[in-house]
């Protein structure tokens, strides 16, 4: 699964991010990806790539129909995550900003 365009494009303006942050999906019935965040002529560029991040700055781990319900704007990501719906580890501030990039439901 890759982030629809709109939401990589938020996700290279967040503050919190530098040039080679890793946020990890893990999706234990799908596939796992992770996106990396890298400075270009211009800015900055967010990249998803398939497989498993080394050294991530996140990691969120959540079923791939909650992460489609979250991009599909059926499922806002701060309620999902107090539902226990998405589980965390790492950089506590990256993720609350991460949860702002979504629309909400």
């Amino acid at each position: 699964m890759q982030l629809p365009d709109q939401t990589v494009a938020r996700l290279q303006r967040l503050p919190c991010l530098h040039p080679g942050t890793r946020v990890q999906f893990r999706l234990p019935d799908a596939s796992d990806f992770y996106v990396l965040v890298s400075q270009q002529e211009g800015g900055s560029a967010a990249v998803s790539h398939h497989g498993e991040a080394e050294n991530p700055a996140l990691v969120l781990e959540m079923s791939n129909a909650t992460l489609g319900a979250i991009l599909d704007g059926r499922l806002s990501a701060r309620h999902a995550f107090l539902l226990g719906d998405i589980r965390y580890t790492g950089d506590r501030d990256l993720a609350a900003a991460l949860a702002d990039l979504f629309p909400a439901a």
